[in-house]
Order: structure tokens, then C-alpha cells, then sequence
């Protein structure tokens, strides 16, 4: 008679014992991810241009805001600088972005747009120096990869949010005080209590939300614009979605290409990880091509059998929300909210 090999015996027992510590480990129990101090009057932000080219009229005036507001900012000399359709060779915008984050003064790092390029540069980026200093990060649109990257690299919460040139700049406008006051609620030390640790996120007055699949569920912020979460993907700088709750928005796409990047990320394994989505904006210049997008998205989102919300105020649109990229959060479709469990920046 063969007997099986004590040691294949032992193997069959560790495997399982393995595999299901691996499956039940809480998502508040991983690694703790880094948070930058929340900003405060006398704190410095620099803005830079990482990706398209700059209007200097938007900069200025909303860098005259936030020194009323008693806040240093730096902006580069040469920020008009243009090559192309970038804002400057991968060189200098790469030297600008690395200057800021190195430089021991700067407590935010503000992109002016978003537009195109910054994955030409995510591997010259310096993120030891980022992890060793932690500042808060704000931009969408392009600045999705960015936001990746550092999620991967060092695991340090940033901020998908308006930026000066899309929202920041008109924030006395009725229109845009919604993305305006969001960013103050989310990284400004005035806006936190002692005690209180997270909140929901503000909805907008006029929210059209609503639940695609019911539930509630927990999970890190993570996503953005879906263009370039598909552009990032078989790169080191790429989403991890497992327990994430999924967060995206995209700007005039043709109905196909949103279902070609869809189709993406389900054949790479993305959407069976996460535990819940957040649908933004997918604005198109055509009604019909909105309505052909929604039916897309329904189609695709669906079927997950998590926690759906459509609609939620984060996109090319006036009602940006800023999402604390990284951070613990609970969706609950149910009620058509979203809210922090964790506060995503350091407050004393």
C-alpha cells in the first residue's frame, strides 16, 4: 500500500489555513496609510503644472484668495511655459513636481489643471521624498494617475479634487461654492474638531443619486478617472481594487470607448474585487451619447451584486466633490451616501 507523503499531507493543511487568513483579514487591520498634516493658516502651497498648459489670469486670482486667507503660495516663474499640448518638456514638470514635494517648506502641492501627461513622468516622480514628508496632494482629471501612483508607491492618502483653473478660482461664484466648500471641509484644520473623526461627504442640494444595487459596505477610496485607471493598468503604478470602493468619472467619451474601458477592467479582474462604486459624471456633448453611457454603466455595474451609487457629485462638473483617495470609507447605496470612517488628514 502507498501512503501518501506525510509532508503533502501537511502541505493540504497549510494551504487552506493560508488562503483563509488572507480572505478574512479586515481592511482596517492592513498596513496604515500615510496622512499629511491638514492645512492651516501660515502653511505654504505650491502650485504646479504637471500636465496641460496653464492660464495665469485663474492662477493668480486664486492664489490672491488663499493669501487673504493667510496662506503662503509659491508659484513658479516660468508656469506659462508650454510645450505642445503639455505644460513643458517631461523634464521640467517633473524637476517642478520633485522641487515641490523635496522642498521642506511646502505643506500642499495644488495642480493648476489636469489635461494630459502625467504618466509620461509617474517614473521620475520622488516618492521616498513624499513618503518621508507627507503633504497633501489635490487635483482630478490627469492627476488620476498621480493619485494611483502614490497609493501604490507609498500608500499616502491624496485628494481627488477642483483645481484652480476648473473650480478653486471662481469660488465666489454660487455655481462653484459646492467643489470650493468640500476642499475646505475635507483638508483645512478649521473644518476638524477634537473627537470627531469622519464625515460624510456633503451632497449637493440639487443631487439626482441613486442606488443601482442596495447595500452598505467598507472599503478605501480608490479610482478617478477611468481613462487613465485603464491607461495605468500593467504598470507598476496601477489600481488595487480588492475591498476598494470603486470611485469614477470621465468627460466626452463616445458610449464605446467607455464600454471598451469597462470591458478592460472586468477582463483584468478589477470589478469582481471591489466592494462597492461610486459612479460620477460621465458628461458628453450629446444627449443621446449620455443616455447610451448610462445604459453601459447600468449594464456593467449592475450585475456586481455591491453597493452601487450613480451620480454621485465627482467629475468634469461644477459639483466636484474632493474623495480622500485612500481613505477608509462606508458606502451606503441605501441611503445614497458616502462617508469617511477615518479622518484623511492629520489634525492636533
Amino acid at each position: 500500500m502507498n501512503l501518501f507523503p506525510i509532508k503533502n499531507w501537511l502541505l493540504l493543511l497549510v494551504i487552506p489555513l493560508v488562503f483563509s487568513q488572507s480572505v478574512v483579514t479586515p481592511i482596517a487591520a492592513q498596513e496604515p496609510w500615510l496622512r499629511a498634516p491638514a492645512l492651516k493658516p501660515g502653511d505654504t502651497i505650491a502650485f504646479v503644472a504637471p500636465a496641460g498648459p496653464v492660464e495665469i489670469e485663474p492662477v493668480n486670482q486664486y492664489m490672491k484668495q488663499l493669501e487673504a486667507a493667510g496662506f503662503r503660495v509659491l508659484v513658479p516663474q516660468n508656469i506659462e511655459r508650454n510645450w505642445e499640448y503639455l505644460a513643458g518638456t517631461d523634464e521640467q514638470r517633473a524637476d517642478e513636481l520633485n522641487s515641490a514635494i523635496r522642498n521642506p517648506e511646502v505643506d500642499a502641492i495644488f495642480a493648476i489643471r489636469g489635461g494630459f501627461g502625467l504618466t509620461r513622468i509617474l517614473d521620475r516622480i520622488d516618492y521616498d521624498a513624499l513618503r518621508k514628508s507627507p503633504k497633501v496632494v489635490v487635483g482630478y482629471s490627469d492627476l488620476t494617475a498621480l493619485h494611483l501612483a502614490i497609493a501604490r508607491k507609498i500608500q499616502l492618502i491624496s485628494f481627488h479634487g477642483p483645481m484652480p483653473m476648473s473650480n478653486l478660482w471662481q469660488g465666489d461664484a454660487p455655481k462653484y461654492k459646492y467643489a470650493n466648500d468640500t476642499l475646505h471641509r475635507t483638508i483645512f484644520a478649521e473644518k476638524y474638531a477634537v473627537d470627531l473623526v469622519g464625515f460624510a461627504i456633503p451632497l449637493p442640494a440639487n443631487k439626482n443619486m441613486r442606488a443601482l444595487f442596495a447595500g452598505k459596505a467598507t472599503g478605501r477610496l480608490i479610482g478617478g478617472n477611468l481613462s487613465l485607471i485603464c491607461a495605468t493598468l500593467g504598470t507598476p503604478y496601477a489600481i488595487t481594487p480588492k475591498g476598494a470602493i470603486l470611485f469614477l468619472e470621465d468627460v466626452n467619451e463616445a458610449p464605446y470607448r467607455v464600454d471598451r474601458m469597462l470591458s478592460q477592467l472586468r477582463l483584468a479582474g478589477v470589478l469582481e474585487e471591489v466592494s462597492g462604486v461610486a459612479i460620477g459624471d460621465f458628461s458628453t456633448r450629446d444627449t443621446e451619447d449620455r443616455l447610451a453611457t448610462d445604459r453601459v454603466l447600468v449594464e456593467y455595474f449592475g450585475r456586481l451584486h455591491v453597493p452601487v451609487v450613480m451620480n454621485f457629485p465627482v467629475g468634469h462638473i461644477p459639483d466636484n466633490a474632493t474623495i480622500p483617495h485612500g481613505a477608509l470609507a462606508e458606502i451606503d447605496s441605501d441611503n445614497l451616501s458616502l462617508r469617511l470612517l477615518e479622518n484623511p488628514v492629520e489634525w492636533k
